[in-house]
């Protein structure tokens, strides 16, 4: 899983495999991706589950396995753990006894979409459940064209960084002089921010109102 491929990055740089391996591409890739989402998702750390709305009743009574997250109105559950992709591995639910003795629920399904998480059992009545997560604003599953072109530019610019780092602007050759632009890596973080900025701007469509943290 990942948001971008090794193909868009070529894509977009013209980047050849004479200037940089696939291998290092993926692996940088990787760290993008990291770097996109510290930008863009919103950390909830044990987020109490309670009643949200007549559909998403949060009801613990030994039977229901459905919950649903307070950020759920116009976000989308979040690539928690950085893996380019959206699983049961980037939410923990913790339950809670009367008594305070505390376990961690095994978590079955996500629905980035519907921010709505199924546990392979129902918690008994009288626990209390808590969630830990991350939201974004666009759809990180899928992923988003967003989020795509923002870890593709992200990448475009540690590529050329990695690539031209420690070299000179010039190199002559006899009578033959050569330039490189060295900022070329510049203007790609340019882009990235750019990006970012669209995805995370509340003029975008977004309803912010009732955000938990």
């Amino acid at each position: 899983m990942a948001y971008t491929d090794t193909t868009a990055v070529r894509l977009l740089t013209n980047l050849t495999t004479g200037d940089i391996s696939d291998a290092d591409v993926t692996s940088i890739i990787a760290y993008a991706t990291s770097m996109v989402n510290s930008d863009i998702n919103v950390n909830v750390t044990r987020e109490r589950v309670t009643y949200v709305d007549n559909t998403r009743q949060n009801q613990i009574n030994s039977s229901n396995t459905i919950f649903y997250v307070q950020n759920w109105r116009g976000k989308f559950l979040a690539d928690r753990d950085n893996d380019g992709g959206v699983d049961t591995g980037d939410v923990v639910v913790y339950l809670v006894a009367s008594d305070g003795t505390e376990t961690t629920a095994t978590v079955s399904a996500i629905d980035s979409d519907d921010c709505k998480i199924t546990l392979s059992s129902a918690p008994a009545s009288g626990y209390k459940v808590y969630i830990s997560y991350s939201w974004c604003y666009k759809d990180p599953a899928t992923p988003d064209a967003n989020i795509k072109l923002a870890t593709t530019y992200l990448t475009a610019a540690l590529c050329y960084k990695k690539i031209y780092d420690g070299l000179s602007p010039e190199q002559v050759y006899g009578n033959v002089r050569f330039k490189r632009d060295l900022t070329v890596d510049s203007k790609y973080y340019k882009l990235y921010e750019d990006s970012i900025n669209k995805i995370n701007s509340k003029s975008s469509g977004t309803w912010a109102e009732g955000e938990i943290f």
